[in-house]
């Protein structure tokens, strides 16, 4: 790949465009290099997550697989993937019944850690709710599962998890979604089941203190639901610049319907606004999907469920049922004799580059109460936006109509073609394996993609958004950080299908923490990475909120960092990083007010991000120039 970094932090990994006629999946796990099925018990969980756990540029897959260990795949960079199966430290999900997965740079040092959330430990012929599992990548490879130390250890039957820095103080904080704690069932007068009311877990809500501990606050904000809470997204979905809880609930008509959350920052306090706002829905809710499906700028959501799913215009922040019209209820199998689906993973992502998004639908059978009784044979659904508020169903044409028990559903240009690919995790229930699907449509449509690297905000920029500007066409995408589809976490690639656009004005970042950056006529058919741009002067010091200064700069071979201030007893992290994120140096100190730093020889010429941390936890990112 070709690199060329632009004066706004912004570079450029290009890639030869592939063409790419109507959407059209082949299912290649075989012979990618996937192997991988979920064993289930209750026919619970199954979630996948893409991401570049190596940081060789190219995304990886981690795949839970609940009474089994869960499984990493290394992409090889050439369409195929290598099952890592030395152990770099997952045999503990050997002891866990594994059900969702997302990941999540929580220390900002420039690689990614993994949250697992679990239902079960086993101990002998016991299996008592257990903690998630937090494993802390350590750069080489390997992981530390570090979840006691770090205060993760609240029990509970978690189905997943969600990364959101919903204080923008850049760290990710992580919100986690509990189940059923206690079985209950309601009876009719001749002594039949007729309804549910269960006890659930409340959800978690552990703030990251900054220095790779967390502290549970999830009553106190106000977010610490029991709604049995299946999925999850951390959305802004009034675009006021701080990000928002919605919850898929099971059982809403009986317990406790999907919730959405208002973000009060900069006050540390979430509001209910799921009455207001319509969003309140009564449902099975197992996943939520988030796009701009209609092209007016805002944010709608498609929730899944047992029999009708619901797909949620925004209107002014005021959402309103379209699916009937939409042509995406999905709410029987007529081949079933007209039973119940049961909708699990979901997503909004544009497969044939035209400018609208598609959308997926993971289908795979649960048993229920009579009322609501689920087909046996329940296939995955891929509907095609027809880019005037309807869709059109092409499963069977695209080759996606998998009948099996499929949950967890992720996407990514894994194979950086320009074409969105497809993972479904799929419970080993009657023979079922994971299945993994490459695009192979071909038509002479454009696109772009967006690699987003938080400096100020977390590294990861979850919580951000991008406008694309492109002739009278404007698309808008958010980043999230995992627990919406269900168990499952997408790319974290933003991709933007152009259609017959062969240029593109302009992109404006808007990061999680208010900063906003433009870059004006990117090129297209390529995938840009975008670090965020902070002030800074290269002819003299600049002096951090630490009031520490940073000199000289632009450097040679070392700089001197001095204090305004007495620092005496402090440790000081010091981490000298590419633009890209990656680490080249690091040290961590006793600081008393001055000290210098001899770098390593070798440093190529340019720009670095200079990352100072306290052991308190305060944080400045400073850019300097090795010249």
């Amino acid at each position: 790949m070709l690199k060329n970094i632009y004066l706004l932090t912004f570079c450029v990994l290009a890639f030869p465009f592939l063409t790419v006629a109507q959407a059209v999946f082949s299912e290649q796990a075989q012979s990618i290099g996937f192997d991988h099925e979920f064993k289930a018990r209750a026919l619970m969980g199954g979630g996948a997550a893409f991401f570049d756990y190596d940081n060789d540029g190219d995304e990886d897959l981690y795949v839970t697989s609940g009474l089994d260990k869960d499984e990493l795949y290394r992409n090889n960079g050439n369409g195929t993937f290598t099952k890592v199966l030395a152990d770099v430290g997952f045999s503990i999900t050997q002891n866990y019944n594994t059900m969702g997965v997302t990941t999540g740079d929580i220390d900002n040092d420039g690689d990614r850690d993994i949250f697992i959330a679990t239902w079960e430990r086993f101990e002998g012929s016991e299996q008592p709710d257990a903690r998630s599992l937090l494993f802390l990548n350590n750069g080489n490879g390997t992981f530390s599962e570090i979840g006691e130390q770090a205060g993760i250890t609240h029990e509970a039957f978690a189905m997943g998890a969600v990364f959101l820095d919903y204080n923008k103080d850049g760290y990710l904080d992580v919100y986690v979604l509990n189940h059923i704690q206690e079985v209950i069932f309601t009876y009719d007068n001749s002594g039949a089941v007729d309804g549910l009311a269960h006890e659930c877990y409340p959800n978690f809500l552990y703030l990251n203190n900054g220095n790779l501990t967390f502290t549970e606050v999830a009553a106190q904000l106000g977010v610490d639901n029991q709604g049995c809470t299946i999925a999850a997204i951390a959305t802004d979905f009034d675009l006021d610049n701080d990000l928002d809880l919605y919850l898929a609930n099971d059982f809403g008509a009986f317990i406790v319907p999907n919730n959405l959350y208002e973000n009060n920052y900069p006050e540390d306090l979430f509001s209910n606004a799921s009455e207001a706002t319509g969003t309140g829905i009564e449902v099975f809710g197992m996943g939520i999907a988030g796009g701009d499906y209609d092209h007016d700028q805002d944010l709608d959501y498609y929730v899944t469920n047992i029999g009708r799913n619901i797909l949620l215009e925004n209107l002014n922040n005021i959402f309103v049922d379209r699916t009937t019209e939409a042509g995406v209820e999905n709410a029987t199998v007529p081949e079933e004799d007209n039973l119940n689906t049961t909708g699990w993973g979901t997503a909004f992502f544009d497969v044939n580059n035209d400018t609208w998004e598609d959308l997926y639908v993971a289908n795979g059978r649960i048993p229920t109460l009579p009322a609501f009784a689920t087909a046996i044979s329940d296939p995955d659904k891929l509907f095609l936006n027809n880019g005037d508020k309807t869709f059109t169903d092409i499963s069977d044409e695209a080759g996606v109509s998998d009948p099996s028990y499929v949950h967890g559903m992720a996407y990514s240009d894994y194979d950086e073609d320009g074409d969105l690919d497809i993972v479904t995790v799929v419970l080993n229930e009657l023979g079922g394996y994971s299945k993994f699907y490459i695009n192979e449509t071909e038509n002479d449509h454009h696109y772009l993609q967006l690699h987003l690297i938080g400096v100020e905000t977390n590294r990861d920029a979850f919580g951000s958004r991008a406008w694309v500007y492109a002739d009278g066409l404007v698309l808008v995408k958010e980043i999230y950080g995992g627990g919406a589809s269900h168990a499952s976490q997408h790319t974290s690639v933003l991709h933007f299908g152009l259609g017959d656009h062969t240029a593109v004005d302009s992109v404006r970042i808007e990061w999680t923490n208010g900063h906003v950056d433009l870059i004006e006529n990117p090129e297209v058919d390529m995938r840009h990475t975008i670090v965020e741009s902070v002030e800074v002067s290269t002819t003299e010091a600049r002096k951090a909120e630490l009031s520490i200064v940073a000199a000289p700069n632009p450097f040679t071979d070392h700089l001197e960092l001095i204090a305004g201030r007495d620092w005496t007893g402090t440790a000081l992290s010091v981490r000298l990083m590419s633009v890209e994120g990656r680490t080249v140096f690091h040290r961590e100190l006793p600081f008393t007010g001055q000290t210098q730093l001899d770098l390593p020889d070798g440093l190529a010429k340019g720009m670095y991000l200079l990352e100072l941390t306290t052991d308190e936890g305060a944080r400045e990112v400073l850019k300097i120039i090795k010249k």
